[in-house]
């Protein structure tokens, strides 16, 4: 899986929350890893690590901020 062609439209300058949830998404997508491109990915967009990362998803999830599909 190409991760920076499922994001393609996204920015996370312009709208934070649907950013994220939509890299939520991919995490759930077939063929996806947690590999180096996802490590790039989430660095490219301000978190240290995918660790960091689903941090901030659980966050705004119990606060409601965002919907996220359950799977």
């Amino acid at each position: 899986m190409n991760l920076w062609e499922y994001m393609e439209g996204y920015d996370r300058e312009l709208d934070e929350n649907e950013f994220d949830a939509r890299l939520w998404e991919a995490i759930h997508e077939p063929g996806f890893s947690f590999g180096d491109e996802f490590t790039y990915f989430c660095m490219a967009y301000g978190f240290a690590d995918a660790h960091e990362f689903l941090q901030t998803i659980r966050r705004k999830k119990t606060m409601g901020k965002i919907i996220i599909k359950e799977f």
